[in-house]
Parts: structure tokens; sequence; C-alpha cells
């Protein structure tokens, strides 16, 4: 017969304990945090003294709460949005940041994207609908194509791959912050909105 010897049976209870202790903790702890729930959307989200901009803590970014041309009220976004071209919305951005002092610009495209991610409920606060529509960012378009190595063009360049990458200075990505839709045939030409942003932890 197969007997546990005396110096052995404390360490088999103390091991029998702890996968009980364990066990009970992988029951109960995925209860705890489907009871305590993500972050409330309102909690990521702090408007400035005046309303004017909106920090967004989980990226770190100051939004200007209107588009340029437009001005909170207190309770919505007053004024007619420009409707420019994006040199001048890029000219527009530089003259705000010299104004106020702070580096605002045109937003990134992945920037852009995720404000459009802004819940439902949240969304008349942080983004009315007066200030939805189509708006430029600072992203250039790369296109990818294949090269014909004997192009003349390409055996000048020396172009001998499969494939090679242009960039289309002559359009910009656009965004609209109503749907999310975002598109980057757009000529830069194009009159569109503007929104602009800078780093929270920049001066």
């Amino acid at each position: 017969m197969n007997r546990m010897t005396p110096h052995r049976q404390p360490y088999r209870r103390s091991l029998e304990r702890a996968c009980a202790a364990l066990l009970l903790w992988s029951l109960f702890w995925p209860a705890m945090v489907l009871a305590a729930g993500p972050a409330s959307p309102a909690e990521d989200w702090t408007p400035s003294h005046d309303g004017q901009w909106l920090h967004q803590r989980s990226t770190g970014l100051v939004w200007q709460r209107c588009l340029l041309g437009m001005r909170w009220n207190g309770r919505d976004c007053a004024g007619e949005p420009l409707w420019v071209d994006h040199q001048h919305a890029s000219a527009l951005a530089r003259e705000r940041s010299q104004l106020d002092g702070l580096p605002w610009r045109l937003p990134y495209l992945r920037e852009l994207q995720q404000l459009t991610h802004v819940g439902t409920a949240m969304r008349p606060a942080v983004l009315p609908e007066s200030t939805q529509g189509w708006v430029w960012t600072a992203s250039i378009p790369i296109e990818v194509r294949a090269a014909n190595p004997f192009n003349y063009g390409n055996v000048m360049n020396r172009v001998t791959g499969q494939s090679v990458t242009e960039m289309k200075f002559l359009h910009a990505w656009v965004v609209n912050t109503a749907t999310g839709e975002s598109r980057s045939d757009v000529l830069k030409r194009t009159p569109m909105y503007v929104r602009l942003v800078r780093k929270v932890d920049e001066p």
C-alpha cells in the first residue's frame, strides 16, 4: 500500500489549498471584470474651460471642437464653417498655430478616422451635427503599381522591380466625420471642411 510519509502531508494540504484558491479566483475574476465594465466614453473626453476644444485621453490628442469658421456657444457650434482647398487649409492651420502659440495642424488620416468612432450617446456633445462632413487630412495618398521594366522612363530611372511606389501629391485623404468614410482620390484644389488637432503634451 502506497502511504504518504508524514513530512509530505503538510505540503500536500498547502498545495490543495492553493489550487482551491486559484480555482475560486478563476471563477470570480471574469464576473468582476464584467461588473466593472469598460470605461465610460464620457470619461475619455475633457472639454476646455470655454468649451472650444476637447482633450481625448485615450489618444493624447486635443481637438478643436468646431470646424474652422465656427465657435462653440455652450450648446452647439455656431457660425459658417470654412470651405477651402487643401493649400488654404494648411495655411489656416499655420495661422491659427501662430495666433494661439500652440502647434495646431491638420489631422492625419488615422487620427481623423478614430474621431468618427465616438459612441452614439457622446456624438452630439463631442461632434455636433453642425460640424460633420468631409474634412481635410494631412495624409497624402500612396499608390503602389506594377512597373514595366521596358518602359523608357523606368529604364532611365533604373526601375527594375515588379512594382513602384508613387506619392500622389495632387491629392490628399479626406474623411467624412458623419459616416467614417474616407477617400484618397480628392484633388487638393477641391474645397473641404477644416478641423485642427494637436498633441496634449505639446506647448
